[in-house]
């Protein structure tokens, strides 16, 4: 990671130069040769300032970061830094006595005041050395946060990318010919049995071509959408089946303004449509959708023909979708499958409000 690789260089050059600088300032003192010993104890005076990056960068950080909890992060970053200055304190750090001019002899009565030897000094060392340590964490975030931003850039191409490439195989796979034809068929076969039946199909066909085409176009769009394209596509898919093929759908009058990926539930309904169904044997086809507490909750639940086994990533577009949802929402949201005898259940939950990729 490039980010790791930064921090290794900019330690090992702090180090590298701590060193070069003792040795070169022992060389220049007369009557005082460096030796590995005072290099020792500078890189040792070091030390706590790279526990301190190590624990802010590793531990501290994933909490604003990754986690979003500020609160957590403000309060863990300030007993780090209490404890930071504790040590300080406790090690009672100055000058390096070895690194000092040898001092002339002085008659008693010339001997300054305790304290007063080396002259006032306004602010203790300690201190000074937890004020380093505040500057050393906000350059911390500092270069996270750049990091964050070029990864964010990177995520948005991704998902224009990406999403370009999934409304082009929706368009060759997904909604694919063979349900236009079928479709077509089906409301040619209700011309004269149910003419006004009929309308509503052309109606409801063109909404789902114009949701495809035209609204599909971002990486997220409301709920709303997503909800009346799926209403259109279940009352287009109940005429192509028998009544012996139980089909339900249960979805929100209200969407909360909630954001999701577009065609993401299609993509599993499609696939429970197509190792769902049969028509010699009972099938059923249960597909729910709610919001509970911040949360999309997706349930798509269907028999399983007995000669097409599915597995985890069955069904076209399924490692497509999980790409578009991994690069959506991190681990933010979770996807299980189970799959007991003759029957098919996936579950998927979605923040209602995912992160924005440009600002995340």
């Amino acid at each position: 990671m490039r980010e790791n690789r930064l921090y290794l260089l900019i330690w090992s050059g702090i180090f590298v130069f701590a060193g070069m600088l003792v040795v070169l300032h022992g060389m220049s003192r007369p009557g005082m040769t460096p030796t590995f010993s005072d290099v020792l104890q500078t890189w040792l005076r070091i030390l706590p300032f790279l526990i301190l990056f190590a624990a802010h960068n590793y531990l501290l950080a994933p909490l604003l970061f990754r986690k979003k909890k500020p609160w957590a992060y403000g309060l863990s970053l300030f007993v780090l830094l209490m404890a930071f200055a504790l040590v300080q304190a406790l090690m009672q750090l100055g000058p390096d006595p070895a690194m000092r001019p040898p001092e002339p002899p002085m008659d008693r009565e010339a001997v300054p005041p305790p304290g007063m030897r080396n002259g006032p000094m306004p602010v203790p060392p300690e201190l000074l050395k937890v004020m380093l340590g505040v500057l050393l964490v906000g350059a911390n975030l500092g270069i996270k946060y750049q990091f964050q931003a070029a990864r964010n850039a990177s995520r948005v191409k991704e998902l224009e990318t990406e999403n370009l490439q999934h409304r082009l195989d929706t368009l060759r796979y997904q909604i694919n010919p063979h349900f236009f034809m079928n479709t077509l068929n089906n409301i040619h076969a209700l011309v004269d049995l149910d003419p006004e039946k009929a309308k509503e199909s052309i109606v409801e066909l063109s909404k789902l071509m114009r949701h495809i085409l035209y609204d599909s176009g971002s990486p997220t769009i409301p709920l709303a959408q997503e909800l009346e394209f799926l209403r259109h596509y279940i009352s287009l898919m109940r005429i192509r089946y028998p009544e012996g093929v139980s089909i339900s759908l249960q979805l929100p009058e209200q969407d909360g303004g909630a954001q999701v990926p577009p065609l993401v539930y299609a993509s599993f309904i499609e696939n429970a449509f197509k190792h769902g169904i049969s028509y010699e044997t009972p099938s059923f086809i249960r597909i729910s959708l709610s919001l509970e507490a911040g949360k999309i909750i997706f349930r798509c639940d269907n028999s399983r023909q007995a000669h097409l086994p599915q597995t985890s990533d069955s069904g076209i577009g399924q490692q497509n979708v999980r790409r578009r949802l991994d690069l959506l929402y991190g681990d933010r949201y979770t996807l299980l499958i189970d799959q007991p005898s003759g029957e098919y259940h996936l579950l998927l939950v979605l923040p209602q409000n995912p992160e924005n990729p440009a600002t995340a």
